[in-house]
């Protein structure tokens, strides 16, 4: 993966030459040609299937051949996804496992370790190696060009300022939407839109910048998803929101929820800290779920 000053994220040329090597290894005795059949597929298609994988493993894929070397740069769908970086929990000290244990189906958060910084450790190491890597790979992918964009951060794994850190993320994708020099990038203003149609935040800090970009830039917006996010949000509003979940986010003042195409909205726990009353007017909705508490219920509005 490259570094900040780097000008691509591909493994090193070793893994390279056994990623192709070990690309033969199933053929069975396939010709040369063989080999590159899947290759020989069209760009979109290749962009279909590796869509499916997770971020880190789409990037993996450069080591394939040199067809797929970049083709992670142009995915119309990222999963950026923490878990994709959990630590492997360390074996017992005892020599042996219990019966019919299997160290594998082990969880990091079950492991019994006496030092408890050694856990801090690994945990600061996870971390450190997904900051990297999904900072890296958003400078480096053109996020408004995206179909969908997913973005988890572990609420119970991460930092404390990871939230925020993740926000920052994103701002970043928001001002400069197509990587390049400053002067060539295009800001919050531009009149492009973004191609956006689905978007799942978790363990995000989000301000009134995101929602003016989702209700100005981002037009094309069908499915939002916000979960265990901090929101310092006064409204949501969009002209082509269909889905929008909410979940357990930690609201300061969010007042007005408001979208002519809104189809389907679910709110489900978390806090709205002000006194201000929500106001939702969804005209065309046919599915409202609210599970909230009910300090939170009290000062909801359907219009």
């Amino acid at each position: 993966m490259e570094h900040e000053g780097g000008d691509t994220m591909e493994l090193d040329g070793g893994a390279t030459g056994r990623g192709r090597a070990s690309g033969g290894g199933g053929g069975g005795g396939s010709s040369a040609g063989d080999l590159d059949r899947l290759s020989a597929l069209p760009d979109s298609l290749l962009h279909a299937i590796m869509s499916f994988l997770k971020a880190r493993q789409a990037v993996q894929t450069c080591v394939l051949t040199t067809r797929w070397r970049h083709l992670w740069r142009s995915l119309p769908c990222l999963d950026i996804d923490q878990d994709e970086f959990r630590a492997a929990p360390k074996p017992s000290n005892n020599n042996h496992l219990a019966p019919d244990v299997d160290d594998s189906d082990i969880e990091f958060d079950e492991v019994d370790d006496s030092d408890g910084n050694e856990d801090d450790g690994i945990k600061d190491n996870e971390w450190d190696s997904f900051e990297d890597f999904a900072d890296c790979l958003m400078h480096h992918c053109n996020i408004a060009q995206l179909d969908s964009l997913r973005l988890h951060v572990s609420k119970s794994r991460a930092p404390s300022f990871a939230n925020k850190q993740a926000g920052g993320w994103l701002r970043r994708a928001m001002k400069y939407c197509t990587p390049g020099p400053p002067h060539q990038c295009e800001g919050l203003g531009s009149t492009n839109s973004w191609r956006l149609r689905r978007l799942y935040l978790c363990n995000v800090a989000l301000d009134c910048r995101f929602t003016m970009h989702v209700s100005s830039v981002c037009l094309s917006l069908e499915d939002l998803e916000l979960e265990d996010c901090m929101c310092a949000i006064h409204a949501i509003t969009s002209n082509s929101l269909k889905s929008l979940v909410l979940k357990n986010c930690r609201w300061n003042f969010l007042s007005k929820i408001t979208s002519p195409t809104l189809k389907s909205l679910a709110i489900a726990g978390g806090t709205n800290s002000s006194d201000c009353v929500l106001v939702i007017r969804p005209p065309a909705i046919a599915h409202l779920c609210l599970d909230v508490p009910l300090r939170f219920a009290k000062r909801v509005a359907v219009n």
